[in-house]
């Protein structure tokens, strides 16, 4: 695995042995950031249920200011130490080593996050559970994107944190769905036109 582009692009990602960790595919995070483009160019990007980072680590080399890396695994917070050493992100980068939804206490409230980047083991309801929480946090920036990355075909709400879904696509059994403020979001990119939710529920349910 490596980092997909910016100013560490092809820089090698170690990752974590077995299945207990499921990283976001190159394929993936390459359409990923070609969606948030201009987005995450200076931002406050939080990660959680971050792995051994190679989504945080893609927004660093992508220009973001500073990453949140929520994770509570031990074998992934040491090999994502060992990832932010080889990509020189270290200074760029804050490690958050406890569990979700809990963990989000630690985040820090004063600095709104631009991005946030949720990707959640698909098997479980802790997108619901993390989701919640959030409603109390406020930890998004009033322009701020949510990204949720789920199993295709999963449905999912038009509505999260007072944010309509912006636009969703599938890549092969992923889906990343992005909720947003305002039609076009201030710095995504707008080439796309916005997912029509029934549409898209009735592909799910399909």
């Amino acid at each position: 695995m490596r980092i997909g582009g910016g100013n560490a692009n092809r820089r090698p990602l170690r990752t974590v042995a077995g299945r207990a960790v499921r990283p976001t595919s190159g394929r993936v995070r390459q359409a990923l950031f070609n969606m948030l483009r201009g987005l995450v160019q200076d931002a406050i990007f939080i990660d959680l249920f971050a792995g051994t980072g190679s989504v945080g680590l893609e927004a660093l080399s992508h220009g973001a200011r500073h990453v949140y890396f929520v994770e509570h695994d031990r074998r992934a917070l040491m090999i994502l130490q060992a990832n932010m050493q080889r990509c020189d992100m270290v200074g760029r980068a804050t490690i958050v080593a406890a569990a979700l939804p809990q963990a989000l206490q630690q985040l820090p409230a004063s600095v709104p996050a631009d991005v946030l980047f949720l990707d959640p083991p698909y098997a479980s309801d802790l997108a619901e559970v993390t989701l919640a929480a959030l409603v109390e946090r406020h930890v998004l920036a009033a322009q701020g994107v949510l990204v949720w990355q789920h199993m295709a075909r999963r449905v999912i709400p038009p509505m999260v944190l007072e944010r309509p879904l912006w636009k969703s696509r599938r890549y092969g059994n992923t889906q990343l769905s992005l909720y947003a403020a305002g039609p076009t979001p201030p710095g995504l990119d707008g080439g796309e036109a916005p997912a029509d939710v029934a549409e898209l529920e009735e592909r799910q349910r399909g």
